[in-house]
């Protein structure tokens, strides 16, 4: 590699401050009809794919955001499509996190469980080296139970039902076994949520589907996937209710539900919500003012095939729906806050037993009690509404959208995976993933986690900050983040990371490798957030491809230590401009090839703690 000369940084007149933009980009791009194909039904509970790789590199970051990886796991699939309670922070400030956990991909993974750690309020475990439960499970909900303890539930994939694993003290001892059985007549449960209330968290609340018959499942009432609820009173020991199907959920409304598309808001006192959303049924909550006796349902989205069935509806109007991911809290008065990300869709064949969808289809939508219900999902219109809450970001600052190379196949919009808490303040604390225009490995481009906050219970939101946006993320892959309900002063996440876009257990073209769970922690009250801020945009070098000169302008909104590095294709560093105190406002660096390799190279651009990565070319 040849010597890269000097660049020059030459300081722009400042031209004051530039707010980051809060306005959605509406550019048409012609990805944004490209249609796929996918099975009916996505969900899946076994790998499709085998392949091998190396082990990923992690390194902690930031600090207005801490970070630690917490464990590893190969099997890569946490869900389906709405995320779990994977997280918990206790009274006693200590933490339990899960996540579906295996290692063994050349043998599809025949010790699959719950992975399990514990942070003691000083200190977090070793990785766990083998599963919680004494069978192969997945797809676990994590939650306190009774006034020290803890519980787990999961899924077998088998007719034996459901999983439950608790002990009486957390963090330590033995694991009790007990199984929750399916309804007389059904061929179990899968894909479970559950969660705990009450004052010393004895009431279990569980919601789960039967076995469909793509998962080796026969119909239970007539439909292909029932949504069930079961209720302990005594944290798990006997269950007060059990399968009781949700009301207006019969074969009169749905011919069946898809599993992992509904979450359970924390209880607040005797007050429950869980909401469903897909992308061939209904967006609907779910809410129960007396701990669980009766339920009420609210419509937030009437599908407009309603009892769709692949191989009889024709849809040719590609409507836009719910992708499948939801979540929802309750706020201090009561009242139910709820996420969903969007899609369009498409069924032009009635034979091929597969529908399509668009994966270049963008926004997470917001609901709340009060609200009438939405009868046009389209992003435009949400935004414009003001019902619009998570969308792609123009990262690189070039006013044009979906400028990727390709997308990992989660079968989920661009802007998905909502997580949600309402603290004690009342704040709302949103984090979801969205895909990155400014980041990819050259075949695919990666997914960063996002966060926002509503201080006046969803009226206005914050700006959007990448709280993975730090230099060591910048190649890698963060999805499924399962924010903890409770928080202190201090809001709690687990996600997964690796280096690489996609999933292995989904068959995309990245293959199995070690993949890090990691626990994020983030001041509540967002306190050096704004050095994460300071970039308002960093232009793509212009030109590009290059031959001889180009030149990289960059926004500050506030004065601060500006730097840039250059490194290979292979991630070698070949050059550093040194930081320099500069002034809010535009600045350029200039740079001449002269005696350097032709090739693909990256420029990071770092002001305080905050860095964009672009990518750039020399003929």
């Amino acid at each position: 590699m040849k010597k890269l000369l000097l660049f020059g940084l030459i300081i722009g007149i400042s031209l004051g401050a530039v707010a980051q933009p809060k306005s959605k980009p509406v550019v048409f791009h012609p990805k944004m009809d490209v249609s796929v194909k996918k099975p009916m039904p996505r969900a899946i509970d076994e790998p499709v794919n085998m392949l091998r790789s190396t082990a990923n590199k992690y390194v902690k970051s930031s600090l207005a955001i801490n970070e630690e990886q917490v464990g590893i796991t190969r099997y890569d699939l946490q869900s389906n499509s709405s995320m779990q309670n994977r997280i918990y922070l206790h009274e006693d400030r200590t933490i339990g996190a899960v996540w579906t956990w295996g290692m063994d991909d050349v043998n599809t993974f025949p010790e699959r469980g719950t992975g399990y750690n514990y942070y003691n309020g000083s200190n977090w475990d070793a990785y766990p080296t083998a599963r919680v439960e004494d069978a192969r499970v997945g797809w676990p909900s994590y939650m306190p139970s009774g006034a020290s303890g803890e519980m787990i539930v999961t899924h077998t994939g088998t007719n034996a039902g459901l999983k439950i694993a608790s002990r009486p003290v957390k963090g330590t001892g033995t694991w009790s076994m007990s199984t929750m059985a399916g309804p007389t007549g059904s061929s179990g449960l899968l894909w479970p949520r559950a969660v705990a209330g009450g004052a010393t968290n004895q009431y279990i609340h569980v919601a789960s589907i039967t076995t469909p018959v793509a998962n080796s499942g026969t119909l239970y009432n007539g439909q292909d996937g029932s949504l069930m609820y079961s209720r302990s009173s005594d944290g798990g020991a006997t269950w007060d209710i059990l399968n009781y199907q949700f009301p207006m959920t019969d074969t009169n409304y749905y011919v069946g539900f898809g599993g992992d598309c509904y979450s359970w808001a924390q209880p607040k006192g005797n007050t429950l919500a869980f909401v469903y959303g897909n992308d061939w049924e209904d967006v609907f909550l779910m809410k129960s003012t007396d701990n669980g006796q009766t339920w009420n349902k609210t419509v937030i989205f009437q599908h407009p095939y309603p009892k769709f069935k692949e191989n009889t509806t024709l849809v040719l109007d590609t409507p836009w729906v719910c992708d499948g991911t939801t979540a929802c809290a309750i706020d201090n008065s009561g009242n139910v806050h709820v996420f969903f990300s969007l899609m369009r869709v498409l069924n032009d064949d009635l034979t091929d037993e597969q529908t399509s969808y668009f994966p270049y289809s963008d926004g997470i939508a917001y609901w709340k009690e009060g609200m009438p219900m939405y009868i046009n999902l389209n992003s435009d219109t949400l935004y414009n509404q003001g019902h619009l809450v998570g969308w792609v970001q123009d990262v690189n600052g070039n006013d044009t959208i979906f400028d990727f190379v390709d997308l990992a196949t989660y079968y989920l919009s661009v802007t998905s995976m909502p997580t949600v808490t309402i603290d004690e303040d009342n704040l709302i604390h949103l984090f979801f993933t969205s895909v990155m225009d400014n980041k990819d490995n050259g075949s695919q481009n990666y997914r960063h986690i996002w966060y926002r906050k509503s201080t006046d219970v969803g009226v206005t939101w914050t700006d959007f900050q990448d709280v993975t946006g730090g230099l060591t993320h910048n190649f890698h892959e963060c999805v499924f983040p399962s924010l903890s309900y409770t928080a202190d002063d201090y809001l709690h996440l687990l996600y997964q990371q690796d280096d690489e876009p996609g999933l292995a257990v989904r068959g995309d073209s990245d293959p199995y490798q070690d993949n890090a769970m990691v626990y994020l922690k983030m001041n509540r009250t967002n306190v050096g957030l704004d050095e994460f801020n300071n970039l308002v945009f960093v232009n793509q070098n212009y030109p590009n491809p290059f031959t001889t000169n180009t030149q990289i302008v960059v926004s500050l909104r506030n004065a601060s230590k500006l730097s840039m590095e250059i490194t290979n294709f292979i991630g070698q560093k070949v050059y550093e401009v040194p930081a320099e105190t500069v002034n809010a406002g535009y600045h350029t660096f200039s740079f001449d090839r002269s005696n350097f390799e032709a090739g693909i190279y990256f420029y990071t651009v770092k002001a305080g703690n905050q860095t964009i990565t672009k990518k750039m070319i020399i003929e």
